[in-house]
């Protein structure tokens, strides 16, 4: 449930969230 948090707050970052989700998802 990590990643549905990261992605909340990773639209207002837009910059390291990316980067995270990007990697957690597996895309």
């Amino acid at each position: 449930m990590a990643e549905n948090q990261y992605y909340g707050t990773g639209r207002r970052k837009s910059s390291a969230a990316r980067v995270f989700i990007k990697p957690g998802n597996g895309n």
